[in-house]
């Protein structure tokens, strides 16, 4: 009779303990809503050699990404949204309306023959689409630390596919005090690197709150546009020489 109460009082107290949230526990069947975020980059260089337009290109591209990335991370920190995470009905691998997969800006080069200084300007248009295929979970943090913030290091597991090579932009999303249930916040970014299959590393960009392990993020789709140089400039294209 004892042992049977003893089960009954551990089975009562195992009932009201808080009980850890599963990712299908913050997806709702709701409309998905993107949130749009777009900033423009002028990315310069003074190459050693004129006439190297391949390693001019790569050289811009990565001055261009690193640049635009950063400004749109930090723009949706500083925003904050709110978010209501959904699962989507169809879970075919396919893009929802308006999503757009990440791609390198096309090379326009412009050179200042006075200065010496080679240029290109690009616009980063971004999605964020808090839905469970673009979505992922950090499991834990670097050593051993029970919370990260700025330059912290969390592996971390996605729900689906990444969708581009790494580094892979992402936000991070907590619930906060005073929103209603199904309700996340923008409280961080990141980039995960060393992807193996859905498994990989991330480097926490900026944290508004504590980084948690059992924290969502979400990746970001972007989608780079070469605009046009003015000034007195002269298009560099490939073979030009000095």
């Amino acid at each position: 009779m004892k042992l049977l109460c003893l089960l009954a009082i551990s089975a009562f107290l195992s009932s009201c303990a808080p009980q850890k949230a599963t990712p299908e526990h913050f997806f709702g069947d709701h409309p998905p809503r993107a949130v749009p975020q777009e900033t423009e980059i002028l990315v310069s260089l003074h190459p050693a050699h004129i006439d190297d337009y391949d390693r001019i290109c790569d050289q811009l591209g990565q001055l261009a990404w690193d640049d635009g990335i950063r400004q749109l991370l930090r723009a949706y920190v500083d925003q904050a949204p709110v978010l209501r995470p959904v699962e989507p009905p169809d879970e075919s691998p396919s893009f929802p309306a308006g999503a757009t997969q990440i791609h390198v800006p096309e090379c326009d080069p412009w050179l200042d023959s006075i200065t010496g200084a080679v240029s290109q300007r690009v616009r980063y248009s971004s999605v964020l689409m808090p839905i469970k295929p673009f979505g992922g979970m950090i499991d834990a943090l670097q050593d051993n630390k029970t919370m990260g913030g700025l330059l912290s290091r969390a592996y971390v597991s996605l729900f689906g596919q990444p969708l581009k090579e790494e580094p892979v932009p992402v936000l991070i999303v907590q619930q906060s005090p005073g929103l209603e249930t199904g309700l996340v916040q923008v409280v961080g970014s990141g980039l995960i690197t060393q992807l193996t299959d859905t498994m990989g590393q991330m480097l926490i960009q900026e944290s508004t709150r504590e980084i948690l392990p059992g924290d969502l993020f979400f990746q970001l789709q972007v989608r780079a546009e070469t605009l046009p140089m003015t000034g007195d400039l002269v298009p560099l294209g490939p073979g030009e020489r000095d």
